[in-house]
């Protein structure tokens, strides 16, 4: 007999990757200047988020470190910001690149912060 868990620990292993494909895939075939990397930044963070709810918030910490989520935050955010610096033809997708990084690592500190301080948001009372 299986855990009871199994299936969906077997279905978060096959989506989390077919997720961040998705992401990427929306990213690299839509035309930049439309707001495509805030919409692909969403689609990756919700592999991040499906990771932490099925595995926990420990596991998740483990996968994608703060110290990471912050220093893609920190490109992300110089990227955005000299994205006038760049030659005029690649501006956009500059801008759009810098956007998808602030997106993808500022959603992945907030699943950790979140998910991380759930076990401490109760009122104490048991359900």
């Amino acid at each position: 007999m299986k855990p009871d868990g199994y299936l969906l620990l077997r279905a978060a292993r096959l989506f989390v990757p077919i997720l961040a494909l998705f992401a990427l895939a929306l990213l690299a075939s839509r035309p930049a200047g439309h707001g495509v990397g805030l919409t692909a930044g969403l689609a990756f963070a919700m592999a991040p988020a499906l990771h932490a709810l099925v595995f926990g918030a420990d596991r998740a910490l483990k996968a994608f470190p703060p110290v990471v989520a912050k220093a893609l935050l920190t490109v992300g955010v110089v990227v955005a910001l000299l994205s006038d610096q760049a030659q005029p033809a690649f501006q956009v997708q500059v801008g759009e690149a810098g956007l998808f990084l602030t997106t993808v690592s500022a959603s992945v500190l907030v699943i950790a912060t979140l998910f991380g301080r759930a076990p401490t948001l109760g009122d104490g009372s048991s359900w």
